[in-house]
């Protein structure tokens, strides 16, 4: 959990004990901005910032979390063609201080699916990883999974077969699931956690089995009522409701107690003095 997390921009957010949040709003609102703003604290998701957006220009911000703070007078990326058609890109960070924690952000919607050829069942043997990895995930899916090169493989008995065939939101998962068990970050920040295109119970599966990762915080931005079954599983997690005029920070109770009359995404689009 962490004690305290503070983003100070044209908005400034201070949240204190931070396990789970789910960070809700309008589009354009700024939800994707206050975690990337988090992200780039870290100059190493720079270029993960900008392979999913095309470019990215952020000034005068800084982030707090606990005891460190990292304050950027620019931080700015982009690709372009120059004359000769090759694609540069040009990267701008001016930040200063560090944050203890490893900071990672992942973009669920980037994890494209591979072309791929036929697979003619060629035997596989799991190294010890794979099969670690997938015990620890055996809730969410039952079989050995085998990252190779030309994406993800599925091994149940004898039926082995590309992960991606086992449907959009399984593959789009299990990529999620193994980033984080692969790279261990401290802090994780998803955007658009909805475009992991889950089953609701299934949904349910990867929010316990990332809070028994026993991570610092887990942050997600949401337009999907995703932000229901955090309330409803993890008793610690919390609610940022962003607005063009401000923001409404909220409890587990209060969700619990509202989501009966009131879904808080239309909470978020009532004007500043509802």
């Amino acid at each position: 959990m962490l004690g305290k997390l503070s983003v100070v921009s044209d908005i400034s957010i201070s949240l204190e004990n931070v396990n789970t949040l789910a960070i809700l709003g309008d589009n354009g609102v700024g939800k994707t901005a206050f975690i990337e703003k988090i992200a780039l604290v870290d100059e190493n998701n720079l270029i993960s910032v900008l392979n999913a957006r095309g470019s990215v220009e952020y000034r005068n911000f800084s982030v707090s979390i606990d005891d460190d703070e990292v304050k950027c007078d620019e931080v700015k990326a982009e690709r372009l063609r120059d004359p000769i058609s090759f694609v540069r890109e040009y990267h701008t960070y001016i930040c200063k201080g560090h944050i203890k924690y490893k900071i990672m952000i992942v973009y669920p919607y980037t994890f494209m699916s591979m072309i791929h050829q036929d697979y003619y069942g060629v035997p596989i043997k799991p190294r010890d990883e794979d099969v670690k990895f997938s015990s620890e995930i055996k809730d969410f899916i039952d079989g050995i999974v085998i990252p190779s090169s030309n994406g993800f493989l599925y091994e149940k008995g004898d039926f082995i077969t590309y992960l991606d065939n086992l449907g959009k939101g399984i593959s789009r998962t299990v990529r999620l699931m193994w980033i984080v068990y692969h790279y261990k970050p401290d802090i994780l920040l998803i955007d658009d956690i909805e475009t992991l295109n889950l089953h609701p119970l299934r949904f349910e599966a990867l929010l316990k089995w990332l809070i028994s990762r026993d991570l610092k915080a887990i942050l997600f931005t949401t337009n999907s009522d995703s932000y229901v079954a955090l309330a409803e599983i993890d008793k610690s997690s919390k609610f940022l409701l962003l607005r063009k005029c401000g923001h409404i920070l909220m409890d587990r109770d209060e969700v619990l107690d509202r989501i009966n009359y009131e879904d808080l995404r239309f909470t978020s689009l009532k004007g500043c003095t509802e």
